[in-house]
């Protein structure tokens, strides 16, 4: 959508052509009781520029994280932990991996303690060290340092820079995902739209011609040539169309847009990248509550756990409407639970709110689900696993055109990579280089 408004604004004949029967791919809403869903790609964090001016440009409003105390379940214990520290700007790329690199480092360090309690024991000296001089030395920039500490602090009582690195280590870890821990707590400002992201795609579709936007218009091949292509389509009711165009941009994920059939083929490359990348498996989840009881006790709705088919939750109800928890059955779960009935999978969603939030959550309540994987026009989400060293070796050439032919989307772009604004940025790259092509 983004990439049609560009060049509709150069002045160019386009047509986009849509399988579904609605706009808006992975951004999706559900409305239960006039109340929208959002059952696809929802967060936006600082330095997603290019969401931010279309948010602005669309007149609507971004809400952030609900406030209150995060609950961590950690070897069968839920603890509670106060809201994470809000901080001024978010992290840079660097920033964040120094963070990253910093989490792993100590969860590692956390297990062998664990699991060999000789060496431990040979390094007591070492271990007794304060934990903020080891801090300052492995992770290399001050803002990392700052939130990597800070939410250590949070975790564990009484976990500040003048405890031991070994007190830190047995009283803070436990099994508990520090990975999750850092993303669910705020850490990376994640804000969503106001009644929801499908805002953004109408938005864009109305600054489109109407005749240019095709439904329910299912591509069952690509010709190309050097003048240009010709794409074959498949309509609802049967009937086939043949669309010729001198450029054609496929937004599929890669997963999708590399199987199509395209004539002649495309390089050797764009197979060897299909078979050695599987997309991932997430199944959005929500309970829907007459109110957001939790927030009575002070809580924020949002959880992490170390164990059980849900990790992470969020509260995403808005105003005075109903309470809504939203969580992930992700990996394994996901594609376990998915071919299970929904009943299953509300019980397992459920289960592992009472685990962390008590029985309340058990009370009367709604419940949906999304899987992305068993959409025939998706196939799968977030972003695609690749084999060790495929990405390395042709991750980077998956946008590189053949021919005529050009790719683009959320998984295409080096930057915000499986994000809404890496779909956005890409959109807006991939029109550029057309237009250079076509003057």
């Amino acid at each position: 959508m983004t990439a049609a408004v560009d060049l509709t604004r150069r002045g160019k004949d386009i047509v986009v052509l849509e399988a579904r029967d609605r706009i808006g791919g992975r951004v999706a809403t559900v409305v239960h009781e006039g109340i929208g869903i959002e059952v696809g790609g929802q967060w936006v964090s600082p330095g997603h520029n290019c969401m931010h001016e279309l948010i602005e440009a669309a007149g609507v409003e971004l809400v952030g994280p609900q406030e209150g105390a995060l609950l961590i379940r950690s070897q069968g214990e839920v603890f509670r932990s106060p809201a994470a520290p809000d901080r001024s700007h978010a992290l840079t790329p660097f920033e964040m991996a120094d963070l990253g690199q910093g989490v792993l480092r100590f969860r590692r360090l956390a297990e062998r303690v664990k699991s060999d309690p000789n060496w431990a024991a040979a390094n007591v000296a070492w271990l007794g060290q304060p934990l903020s001089r080891w801090v300052k030395a492995n992770l290399r920039t001050p803002a990392a340092q700052s939130d990597f500490s800070a939410i250590l602090a949070n975790v564990g009582e009484g976990i500040n820079g003048d405890v031991s690195l070994g007190r830190a280590l047995a009283t803070t870890v436990n099994g508990t995902d520090l990975e999750s821990l850092f993303a669910v707590s705020g850490g990376l400002k994640l804000r969503r739209v106001v009644g929801g992201m499908h805002q953004l795609a109408d938005h864009l579709a109305a600054q489109l011609p109407e005749a240019c936007l095709q439904l329910q218009q299912v591509v069952t091949g690509i010709d190309h040539d050097p003048e240009g292509v010709t794409v074959h389509t498949e309509a609802g009711d049967g009937t086939t169309r043949a669309h010729r165009a001198r450029r054609v941009l496929v937004t599929l994920p890669p997963w999708l847009a590399l199987r199509l059939p395209y004539n002649p083929p495309l390089p050797a490359w764009c197979d060897e990248a299909v078979q050695r990348q599987t997309s991932g498996h997430v199944i959005k989840v929500f309970a829907i509550y007459p109110t957001p009881w939790w927030r009575e006790d002070g809580l924020s709705g949002q959880m992490s756990a170390d164990e059980g088919p849900v990790r992470v939750t969020f509260d995403i109800s808005d105003g005075d409407g109903p309470g809504i928890l939203m969580g992930f059955f992700e990996g394994v779960e996901a594609a376990t639970l998915s071919g299970r009935s929904q009943a299953i999978r509300e019980r397992a969603f459920i289960d592992s709110l009472a685990a962390v939030f008590g029985e309340q959550a058990r009370q009367p309540h709604v419940y949906l689900d999304y899987d992305w994987a068993a959409d025939k026009y998706t196939r799968g989400c977030h972003t695609p696993h690749f084999a060790p060293g495929a990405w390395s070796v042709n991750g980077q050439l998956l946008a590189e055109p053949a021919g005529p032919i050009r790719f683009a989307g959320a998984e295409y772009v080096g930057k915000s990579n499986g994000y809404l604004e890496g779909a956005v940025r890409s959109g807006h790259d991939e029109a550029k280089a057309i237009l250079r092509e076509l003057g």
